[in-house]
């Protein structure tokens, strides 16, 4: 079992397509606590183009742009 996997299952991340890369974790602050941050990517091939609908064959659509998101755990 590899070491994303065992982060999955310890903060309970049941999608597949997050990815966690190999500087992952670091300590820090957030609104004065001291925190734990993991970091992660959230990637997957689209199945069609959410605009036009066309199927993604052949790998011809693809996705563009990242979004930051703070996920926040009990």
């Amino acid at each position: 079992m590899s070491i994303t996997n065992d982060i999955r299952m310890l903060i309970d991340i049941q999608d597949s397509n997050v990815i966690f890369e190999h500087d992952f974790f670091q300590m820090g602050t957030f609104k004065g606590n001291s925190c734990k941050f993991i970091k992660g990517k959230l990637s997957f091939t689209p199945t069609h183009c959410d605009a036009c609908g066309i199927v993604n064959q052949n790998y011809t659509i693809y996705k563009n742009g990242t979004q930051t998101s703070r996920i926040t755990l009990p």
